[in-house]
């Protein structure tokens, strides 16, 4: 798992070499539909998307495409193994309302669907878990709305995002591995503004899998109106907990207010308090300058606990017995 973190600016390089192809439409709206590890990268495009794309783009993390989806949309289809039942129905629903598919995954099930109805099929390497094929998970989203004049992404954002990771890796490191002994046997929550919710929900679910603890995550300003008020019981379990912080170094005047109110309110109640600052000119480096320092706090607070990070029995469990 270190290695596949250590490679996050790699695999970027690679996954933007891959060879795609776009569907020859002009979608009235995009549908991303996946799971887990497979779906975070369509988080990451909606929300760099957002302000840029005249068009609606949705994320879908169930078995079927809302029901705009038609001709004139553009499904993409995202599974790592490529066998995820909800992304095969999410398929084969998109396929019935007659949408323009485009499929990315490494192996499986929709890749055999793709060749077989014609549709275009992004392959990934194998032998990742998903969660750890996030570049190759992400960035052909991109090249794709790019290709398809939908998006109007900077190759220069993607050079900045990949220098930045690449220099910041010992210093995300460091950071991480003092870290995860100060939050060992505490709960994490991780606090974001909306630009940055991709990044706080990869903080989570990356704490969920490698590193096997529970975490909580919620966004300003929503998190403000309902889960401001709970910071009061069980008094003596919020005592245990940790709350981080994900912030932009280009927040606004009311978002630093908002966030800086927020801290004064609950820090009583909290075992601690941790900002984390994003670093990079462009939204695309911001969310991955977090990402990488959530993803090697997962793996370093799996060392804490004595937990191999790799496996996620449960989920297997769970997979084996919905097919019996």
């Amino acid at each position: 798992m270190l290695e596949i973190i250590d490679k996050l600016p790699k695999d970027i390089t690679d996954a933007l070499k891959l060879p795609i192809e776009a569907p020859d439409i002009t979608p009235t709206g995009v549908v991303l539909g996946g799971m887990g590890g497979s779906a975070i990268g369509g988080d990451i495009v909606k929300t760099v998307a957002k302000g840029r794309m005249r068009i609606p783009f949705e994320v879908v993390r169930e078995y079927e495409p809302p029901k705009w989806t038609g001709q004139q949309v553009l499904a993409v289809v995202v599974s790592y193994s490529g066998n995820t039942e909800e992304a095969i129905s999410f398929y084969l629903k998109a396929r019935k309302a007659g949408a323009s598919i485009v499929v990315i995954t490494s192996n499986g099930e929709l890749e055999n669907l793709a060749k077989k109805d014609k549709f275009p099929c992004i392959k990934v390497p194998k032998g990742y878990p998903p969660r750890g094929a996030i570049a190759y998970l992400t960035f052909p989203v991109f090249r794709i709305l790019k290709e398809m004049k939908v998006l109007d992404i900077k190759e220069k954002e993607f050079k900045e995002v990949i220098e930045l990771l690449e220099n910041s890796k010992e210093v995300s490191k460091g950071w991480a591995k003092e870290m995860a002994k100060r939050i060992k046997e505490k709960i994490p929550f991780v606090y974001a503004e909306t630009k940055l919710f991709p990044a706080a929900r990869r903080w989570v679910t990356q704490l969920n899998e490698n590193s096997k603890t529970l975490a909580h995550y919620a966004v300003f300003p929503e998190l403000d109106h309902n889960e401001l008020n709970g910071w009061y019981n069980p008094r003596e379990i919020l005592r245990r907990s940790i709350v981080f912080i994900l912030r932009s170094r280009e927040e606004d005047e009311k978002m630093r207010k908002r966030i800086e109110i927020t801290k004064e309110l609950i820090e009583a109640n909290t075992g601690e308090i941790v900002q984390v600052f994003s670093e990079g000119a462009c939204l695309l480096s911001e969310i991955f300058s977090l990402i990488q320092k959530g993803d090697y706090l997962s793996y370093y607070l799996a060392v804490e606990y004595g937990v191999d990070p790799m496996p996620v029995q449960r989920i297997e469990t769970l997979k084996e017995r919905m097919k019996e």
